[in-house]
């Protein structure tokens, strides 16, 4: 009996009009972004090449023209060096934190460093309009459709006669609405994975996925959250059509709810989080620190004026040294300070917007595809690590020099390779983001559960006269 009522229920959906509009879009819009981003990614890829050769060239050259008076160190020293920032080898599925990211890094001493953005292959109205990648489509074209797909599940049928036709028979009423769920994905899903495999199939012609066994893994993981997503508004639709007598008031409620869930939600998140868990301005703790300079240099003054240039200012240059840690150690307690009230505001605004699906969404295919927020957290850690490992690296050639200069005057210190630092970013392991998106998944698949099981306990006592 359950399988001729999923036979009927495929074969009422595939016929249907909105079947053939589900298949032309979602062939459109999913093939049509995998497309877009592919290339933009290609570009973007030969771009990142491009600069990696540009500077290994630079370095090439100025190692291969140095000599004892050419001192090539200066020229790092006081130009820095350049570094392309690699994107994630999944960023063609969606940029995530990745639009956050400078094309390059100039790092110069003194642990400075700047972004450049050259945007060689971006034009005005690409920064204008928003790609669709295929995160978005996701996010808001296929919830949008599954919501059109299960509106009238049971309301419309009511209106029709045609359930209380068929719960005239000896039909149990959870054969029937577990019939509908069943058809109705299926249907729903024949398009959508027709489409991804379009996509792959070009990304695989255009050489931007390997296809070995990690990527064979992260890709199921994110079709995975994709169908869970896709499940909780085909879950939640099933659910109003049970609540209500009529296709109108059950489309208006759940475009309703999918307003909410879309945009309301996500788009107060950040506003509320930034409410209850409040972050002190950056102008204020650079000045809080430049206050801490300011005092240690007066301090260092006033050392000076009372030791001048006796014979024990050792102890003085001791003295000078203790408040530099000093000072240090303040400087350290307030970066580490803003450093936790920012992370306390970013997880007061993640569990604030994990009440929408959206959000979870997301959070699970930035974070499988190595586009979230631990990719972006290691991309800082490693700028911040190449800014320390540059500046330590002139100030121990500098010392050497120094050295030399006393011990022999004629030996010069050569630059090598080998020791100049370059940007390492770590990604994420595919174990630590699958463990990192299992919340996320957990919480889409809760909604299931919840949605389906509102819907079989209504349609239990749903009047079909």
């Amino acid at each position: 009996m359950l399988l001729n009522l999923i036979r009927k229920e495929i074969v009422s959906h595939v016929l249907s009009l909105r079947f053939g509009v589900t298949f032309i879009l979602s062939l459109l819009l999913i093939f049509a972004s995998i497309f877009i981003t592919v290339n933009k990614y290609k570009l973007k890829k030969e771009d990142y090449d491009k600069n990696v050769q540009l500077k290994q060239a630079q370095i090439d050259q100025i190692l291969a023209e140095q000599n004892p008076d050419s001192q090539a160190y200066l020229f790092f020293n006081y130009f820095g060096t350049t570094d392309a920032v690699p994107n994630s080898p999944y960023s063609w599925l969606g940029l995530g934190y990745q639009g956050e990211y400078p094309d390059m890094i100039k790092t110069l001493s003194g642990m400075r460093s700047e972004d450049i953005n050259r945007n060689v292959n971006q034009t005005p109205f690409l920064s204008l309009m928003q790609t669709p990648d295929f995160f978005y489509v996701v996010n808001i074209m296929l919830s949008l459709l599954a919501i059109f797909f299960m509106f009238d599940s049971i309301c419309g049928e009511k209106e029709s006669g045609t359930l209380r036709l068929i719960l005239s028979n000896p039909v149990p009423r959870h054969d029937v609405l577990l019939s509908k769920w069943i058809g109705g994905f299926i249907v729903l899903s024949l398009p959508f994975l027709i489409s991804i495999a379009g996509g792959l199939v070009y990304a695989t012609y255009m050489h931007v996925i390997t296809w070995d066994l990690e990527s064979i893994q992260r890709l199921a993981m994110l079709l995975l959250a994709a169908g869970l997503y896709i499940s909780v508004f085909f879950n939640l639709s099933l659910f109003i059509s049970t609540t209500t007598h009529r296709s109108a008031t059950s489309l208006l409620i759940c475009l309703l709810l999918w307003v909410l869930c879309i945009i309301v939600v996500p788009s107060l998140a950040p506003v509320t989080g930034q409410v209850l868990a409040r972050v002190p301005p950056k102008k204020m703790i650079d000045e809080a620190k430049e206050a801490v300079d300011n005092e240690v240099r007066t301090k260092k003054w006033r050392i000076d004026r009372i030791y001048g240039k006796l014979a024990y200012g050792s102890d003085a240059e001791l003295e000078k040294e203790q408040l530099e840690q000093d000072g240090n150690h303040q400087k350290q307690r307030l970066d580490k300070l803003y450093s936790s009230k920012l992370e306390r505001q970013r997880m007061m605004i993640n569990t604030i917007s994990r009440l929408s699906p959206s959000a979870c969404w997301v959070y699970a295919a930035t974070t499988l595809t190595n586009s979230g927020y631990a990719s972006y957290n290691n991309f800082q850690i490693a700028r911040d690590r190449l800014a320390g490992q540059f500046d330590d690296y002139f100030k121990e050639y500098q010392q050497s020099r120094r050295g030399q200069r006393r011990s022999n005057p004629g030996e010069a210190f050569m630059l090598s390779e080998d020791k100049i630092p370059a940007l390492k970013v770590m990604q994420p392991g595919l174990n630590q983001s699958v463990n990192d998106a299992l919340n996320d998944m957990l919480i889409l698949t809760i909604l299931n559960v919840i949605f389906f099981m509102l819907a079989f306990t209504f349609f239990l006592r749903y009047d079909v006269r």
